[in-house]
């Protein structure tokens, strides 16, 4: 066997997604970091990966300890000693962690299992992935969680951990953790045994026990789905592909999303009876999910179950078209007045970013003006609360300098940059930001602060912007391509799109919105392709005869305990418009670049509009060199394309703006 790990082995940019085996050895991060990491950003299966591990053989040879566990297997040693390598191989990481597990004593697993990440979330906050696409990956995750729940069973400090702890905060919401006699203890025993000989079970087994099982949520109702999708992959159909991805969504939502309060943690799955992971372990040791979601929208004579709506919505896109009573006006003076500086611009553009991201809103304004071909056409709103203006101005004219035009524009906030109408806009925390929008403090650590209020001026631009037509951009992009290109080119293809933006086939809209939730108000398509809210288009009229802002803050409400999204300010717009949205060209939002996630050259060559949303941002201290390496690009001036040269350049980020 070749090494597993090479001596020069490449380190990741930063650390974090080692955390799935930092938790088992001590260190215990909070539970909402690991549940954003952005796991649908990486190559699942790894092999793309140059950090010297070869994860093909890591797989390969997970596999063959799970058909022998018992067996000596002389590479063990080098296995377990890989899950303390930094890398972007986040599932590798975690099956590398069960793997420790099965080697601990049982005191030693109990406490990882009750006080880590391994043990103590919903499966879902540990590996943000719907069961399906997690087999897809080709990681043996579920063989390794059976193994771990049946070690874990046998010890009785973990049946009165269990019974003490977790029975009193079962939600008494009808769910049925375990057999309780008559058609379940039936059930039970018929799978045991099935499972025991490596036979599949018959379908009709499996249905005649749904069919007289507790009405409520259960665990054998989750065994019993997954049964149904096992035995429908054995045969080589598009249609029953699809009809078994269905039956796996149902089984995961009896597991992961049917309680009322909160979900049942992995420690809690694993004291259950049911061997729903044995079934999950045998789907993926055969790899009979040889798709991933995406691919398995519609197949040919393939009929979708009918949605179930919610009262007091209407289709499409979750809205009831509210009466012109309904529809919420500005007060008087709410809009302010377009600027001289922006008179007869027919092209809007909104930025809104705090002080911290002072850099970024520069070079995104820099990058924009640059690659403008009719300055007359546009005009920039800049967001900013009252104490950050002076500071904003300062950096306007000193960055600037020669090139900002104030005369006749209108007043101190109005300007004009090489031709560019800019004009700021003051705003109070109070205006954008409510309670109920507020994001969950662990989801900010890897993410950045998501509650900040300029997060959420996108929201209201009608309550300053009077425009037909808006362009809304994060502060964290470079505009490579003509910001009027952009303007120009949406809503061609669909009159009722409120949105136009850059499709995330890879990034499903279960990875934002809890589909399976019992409050989710619609059954949304949980493989449907998301977006990122930090680069769109936005149709104001409709927007606002949708009466948009308002649904977004009763569905925040709905909220409250987090039960629909827990991402702050992009979920609302993705359970709202999600088929509303008209998909643009990829190279108008390249992004992903603060997570490190590799692109080509060619795409960053051909990108309109290069987005660092994560953590990494070129302009922020220390990340900056780390993120452009990611890149493979050296300096920020190559990614500027020469536009930067306007500043001194000394190879440091601090050195690009005089502030």
């Amino acid at each position: 066997m070749r090494s597993l790990h090479a001596s020069n082995a490449h380190l990741a940019t930063w650390a974090t997604w080692a955390t799935c085996w930092a938790v088992v050895a001590g260190s215990t991060p909070s539970p909402a970091v690991v549940a954003e990491k952005h796991a649908s950003e990486l190559d699942l299966n790894c092999d793309s990966y140059e950090d010297g591990v070869d994860w093909s053989e890591v797989r390969k040879r997970l596999f063959e300890f799970l058909v022998n566990p018992s067996e000596p297997h002389p590479w063990l040693g080098s296995l377990l000693a890989l899950g303390r390598t930094q890398t972007d191989c986040y599932i590798g990481l975690c099956c590398l962690g069960y793997l420790a597990m099965i080697f601990m004593s049982p005191e030693k697993r109990l406490k990882a299992l009750m006080h880590t990440l391994f043990g103590s979330v919903p499966l879902w906050d540990q590996i943000p992935l719907s069961y399906w696409d997690t087999i897809h990956s080709r990681w043996p995750i579920f063989g390794l969680l059976e193994i771990v729940g049946a070690q874990v069973r046998d010890t009785s400090e973990a049946w009165e951990l269990f019974w003490n702890q977790s029975v009193p905060a079962v939600p008494s919401d009808g769910a049925r953790w375990d057999a309780d006699g008559g058609v379940d203890g039936r059930f039970q025993e018929i799978l045991e045994k099935q499972l025991a000989t490596g036979a599949p079970l018959p379908s009709y087994t499996a249905i005649r026990f749904l069919s007289k099982t507790w009405p409520g949520c259960s665990f054998g109702k989750a065994t019993a789905f997954l049964v149904l999708a096992e035995r429908l992959l054995l045969v080589d159909s598009n249609v029953l592909t699809q009809a078994a991805k269905d039956f796996m969504a149902l089984g995961e939502a009896q597991l992961d999303r049917c309680a009322v309060g909160r979900n049942v943690t992995v420690f809690e799955q694993m004291m259950s009876e049911w061997p729903f992971w044995g079934v999950l372990r045998r789907v993926e040791a055969n790899e009979r999910v040889k798709l991933p979601s995406e691919q398995l929208r519609t197949p040919p004579q393939y009929m979708s179950p009918v949605l179930r709506p919610a009262a007091g919505l209407h289709q499409p896109g979750g809205f009831q078209h509210p009466s012109s009573s309904d529809v919420a006006k500005p007060k008087d003076g709410n809009i302010q007045t377009i600027s001289r500086a922006c008179e007869a611009r027919d092209v809007h553009v909104a930025l809104s970013g705090d002080g911290r991201h002072m850099e970024g809103l520069l070079a995104a304004m820099q990058s924009l003006i640059l690659g403008t071909k009719a300055a007359e056409r546009v005009c920039v709103h800049v967001f900013a609360l009252k104490a950050e203006v002076t500071g904003l101005l300062a950096a306007f004219r000193c960055s600037f300098e020669g090139r900002l035009d104030q005369e006749d524009a209108g007043g101190e906030y109005d300007f004009r940059i090489d031709g560019v109408g800019v004009q700021i806009h003051i705003f109070t925390e109070s205006e954008v930001l409510t309670d109920d929008l507020v994001v969950d403090a662990g989801v900010t650590l890897e993410t950045g602060d998501l509650n900040a209020p300029h997060n959420f001026v996108r929201f209201y631009l009608a309550k300053w912007i009077s425009a037909s037509r808006i362009v809304y951009l994060d502060t964290d992009v470079i505009v490579k391509g003509d910001v009027c290109e952009l303007h120009d080119m949406a809503f061609q293809s669909s009159r009722e799109a409120v949105l136009a933006a850059v499709p995330r086939r890879h990034l499903p809209l279960s990875f934002y919105l809890k589909v399976f939730s019992p409050k989710m108000p619609i059954w949304l398509p949980s493989t449907a392709p998301s977006f990122n809210a930090g680069v769109m288009v936005i149709d104001m009229k409709l927007w606002e005869r949708l009466n948009v802002t308002n649904a977004v803050l009763k569905w925040a409400r709905q909220n409250k305990d987090r039960d629909l999204w827990r991402h702050g300010s992009q979920p609302p717009l993705l359970l709202l418009l999600y088929d509303r949205t008209e998909w643009i060209p990829d190279v108008w939002n390249v992004d992903g670049l603060g997570h490190g996630a590799p692109r080509s050259p060619e795409l960053i060559r051909d990108a309109k509009i290069l987005h660092w949303t994560g953590p990494l941002k070129p302009w922020l201290g220390g990340w900056a060199v780390l993120g452009l390496v990611t890149l493979g690009i050296p300096v920020l001036p190559q990614i500027l394309g020469g536009w930067s040269l306007v500043y001194p350049i000394d190879g440091h980020i601090d050195q690009l703006f005089c502030i």
